[in-house]
């Protein structure tokens, strides 16, 4: 008899910082390759993307902000827009009420000494047991620096690597 090989698929909790990283062209260039590479394997789908439901509404803010800022964009906000949407189908989107409760996420926000918001990328990241990847190096050296037994494991896009 032959032996059943298991293969695990690297799993990914996204944050909204990364997405806006790849069509923020004013992002640092290792931000962006990073955020483009791993969009690349999430399409491909060689990774397994997670992000909590409110990831489209922080792009799709962060979107608007950016364009009435001036900042440059990779596209025209409707054709990034109409990206996002695509993209989407490529991940999977946990809900509140079904994947986490705000108790959860609200106790472990004050846990952790970071915002709901940033609770909500880590707590999907625990319950799915991948990666919290995020461009923010601030949150991201923040995390680093902590001894929370219960984090899971924590990444910077700019090192990403399939």
């Amino acid at each position: 008899m032959g032996h059943e090989i298991k293969t695990t698929t690297q799993k990914v909790v996204v944050n909204a910082s990364v997405f806006l990283a790849l069509v923020l062209l004013d992002e640092p260039r290792d931000i962006r390759q990073g955020a483009r590479k791993l969009m690349q394997a999430v399409s491909t789908r060689s990774i397994e993307a997670h992000v909590p439901e409110r990831f489209e509404d922080e792009v799709l803010g962060g979107l608007v902000e950016a364009a009435t800022k001036g900042r440059p964009l990779l596209a025209q906000p409707i054709v990034i827009f109409r990206a996002l949407q695509k993209f989407m189908g490529f991940m999977t989107v946990h809900r509140h009420g079904v994947d986490w409760s705000a108790e959860e996420v609200f106790n472990a926000a004050l846990r952790w000494r970071v915002s709901y918001y940033d609770a909500l990328y880590l707590v999907a990241a625990q319950k799915v047991g991948g990666t919290y990847l995020t461009a923010d190096r601030k949150l991201l050296r923040f995390l680093q620096y902590q001894n929370f037994t219960d984090l899971p494991k924590v990444g910077w896009i700019g090192n990403f690597a399939p």
